[in-house]
This record gives structure tokens, C-alpha cells and sequence, in this order.
């Protein structure tokens, strides 16, 4: 079964285009590191019109090797303290890992 990872984040409007970039970069890494694919949902309805990043990976094996790999990934550690520093303009609201059961 595919296993769905997803992270719910309340922007602040005047930054989105500034996360909508930091999406497209964390992207590229996860898919290197396995995510089969990458998906960044815009809520139209709810308590928070958050923005879900959502990964998807073939399986459990698939995403037990992605969080063992991403700890320790450089790539991904540069990239995580630059989109860290600086004026907070995303806060995380949720998140979720799960299986498809339709998978």
C-alpha cells in the first residue's frame, strides 16, 4: 500500500510565492530521496485555509528509507536551516502519515 505523508501550513498571503518556492526546492530532495511524488494542495474550505504538502511513497519500505535517509542528507539539511532562518511567515498546523487503502 502507498504511504501518504502530509504537512498542513497556515502562510501568510504576502509570502506565499516565497513558500510556493521553498515547496519546489524540498521537492526535488524528496523525490531524490524516494517520494514518488510531491503534491502541494491548496484548502478551499476548513478552519484554516492551510496549504497541505503531501508526500506519496510506493510503500511502507519505500518510506521507512526516505526518514532514515533524510536526517542525514546535506542537501536537505542546508536547505531546511536556510528556509528556517530568518521572519517566520509559515506555521505548521498539521501533520499526518498514512496508508491508501485504495492503494
Amino acid at each position: 500500500m502507498k504511504v501518504l505523508a502530509t504537512t498542513a501550513w497556515d502562510v501568510t498571503p504576502a509570502r506565499v510565492p516565497d513558500f510556493l518556492a521553498n515547496c519546489g526546492r524540498a521537492a526535488e530532495i524528496h523525490r531524490r530521496l524516494g517520494a514518488e511524488a510531491v503534491h502541494l494542495i491548496q484548502s478551499m474550505a476548513g478552519p484554516v485555509p492551510a496549504l497541505t504538502y503531501a508526500l506519496v511513497f510506493p510503500d511502507g519500505a519505500t518510506y521507512g528509507a526516505f526518514i532514515d535517509a533524510i536526517s542525514a542528507d546535506e542537501e536537505w539539511l542546508a536547505f531546511w536551516a536556510e528556509a528556517s532562518a530568518g521572519e517566520r511567515y509559515a506555521t505548521m498546523v498539521s501533520q499526518s502519515v498514512g496508508t491508501d487503502l485504495f492503494s
